[in-house]
């Protein structure tokens, strides 16, 4: 399946914000055996991948250092909870429903979403006792999930009214759900949690979408952009100070940095863009001084890594096909993204520096959102 396609069966779910009637747009706005979601028993033999090309040195390294990798993959005919652990991949979700990854887990679970029409449902896939734990009752929409540093909170895109809120769970499943972002009845979409706790996101109140902060206990709610053009998808850094966000304030989707207190905006890169290029999906490396972008030029997708300070891009893909939906692992190390270079979307690792890109799933079945976690 091409990359094109994913929007319909993953991508759209994960990252674009509902749109509801009459609203204004939001534009793209080891730890032990897990049981399938279903309840049925784990597969008895997991398959070990494939390391095309013969690099396996890249991947010795990743596992070298305490890393494994999920990914939503479509090879069952729809799309699975698979893991790459050491050498070997699992397959966590099973069944006729869908189950599209929103986060990867940290010490003790991974948060899914369950398509099962017609409602959604977020649960929370424990990897250290094989459970499943429903974090929120059926509904329209739940998914685009984050969980807090304590793990004690999932904070949500969720259909609580007519229109999309924010919403917050216990990840114990036990208490009810409670609400940020109401600012009328526009909807607010694309949560994120800074450092201190804080919820930022995405809300057209004003008339357009902007990006807002609020404390994750509730509170005053903070407008961070003012423009007559649509700004959203905001990305804190990880210092804290400052947020990525992509703005069509200059015609073309672009990706902008400023700091939290709402001060001190600027595009990130200077090179120039033709009318229908795009920059998407920004993400912080660890240290906050770069990020990775998606940049779509002449119908191309490549991933490019850029210095915050400079704005200088250090490097970007250049392999056939398309590149995308780039994360980096929690050291900095390594970069894993999706590409359809082999004719499919496959799951690759490129190092931080931009050298050794490799595939580390081989299928003619799509394969997307490569996120990170320990063995």
């Amino acid at each position: 399946m091409k990359l094109a396609s994913l929007a319909v069966l993953g991508l759209a779910l994960l990252a674009c914000p509902e749109r509801s009637k009459g609203e204004v747009r939001d534009a793209g706005l080891d730890a032990g055996s897990a049981l399938p979601v279903s309840g049925g028993p784990a597969p008895a033999a997991p398959p070990r991948f494939s390391e095309p090309h013969g690099r396996a040195g890249l991947w010795d390294e990743v596992r070298d250092a305490g890393w494994s990798l999920l990914f939503s993959s479509e090879r069952a005919g729809s799309p699975q909870l698979h893991q790459l652990h050491r050498g070997w991949e699992h397959a966590l979700t099973e069944g006729p429903a869908h189950h599209l990854q929103d986060v990867a887990w940290r010490q003790r679970a991974a948060l899914v979403t369950r398509v099962d029409e017609p409602t959604e449902q977020l649960l929370a896939v424990s990897l250290v006792d094989g459970g499943v734990r429903e974090v929120s009752p059926p509904m329209e929409k739940a998914h685009a999930a984050v969980l807090s540093a304590d793990e004690r909170l999932v904070v949500f895109e969720a259909s609580l009214t007519h229109a999309a809120s924010i919403a917050v769970a216990p990840f114990d499943g036990a208490g009810p759900l409670g609400a940020l972002g109401e600012l009328g009845d526009t909807g607010s979409f694309q949560p994120a949690l800074t450092p201190d706790g804080r919820v930022l996101f995405t809300n057209s109140s004003s008339g357009d979408p902007e990006l807002y902060v609020q404390p994750l206990d509730g509170g005053a709610v903070t407008r961070l952009t003012a423009f007559h053009l649509e700004d959203f998808g905001g990305v804190p850094a990880p210092d804290g100070q400052r947020f990525a966000f992509v703005s069509n304030r200059e015609g073309n989707d672009r990706v902008f940095v400023q700091r939290l207190d709402g001060r001190g905006v600027f595009r990130l890169m200077n090179e120039p863009r033709g009318p229908e290029d795009v920059e998407s999906d920004p993400v912080w490396m660890p240290d906050g001084a770069s990020l990775l972008v998606t940049v779509r030029s002449k119908g191309v997708a490549r991933i490019a890594r850029v210095d915050v300070a400079t704005r200088k891009t250090l490097w970007r893909t250049a392999g056939p096909g398309n590149d995308q939906l780039p994360r980096p692992s929690p050291d900095g190390r390594f970069i894993a993204f999706v590409s359809d270079r082999s004719g499919n979307a496959d799951i690759w690792l490129v190092r931080a520096t931009g050298k050794d890109a490799m595939a580390v799933t081989s299928h003619e079945a799509a394969e997307y959102s490569p996120r990170w976690g320990p063995q």
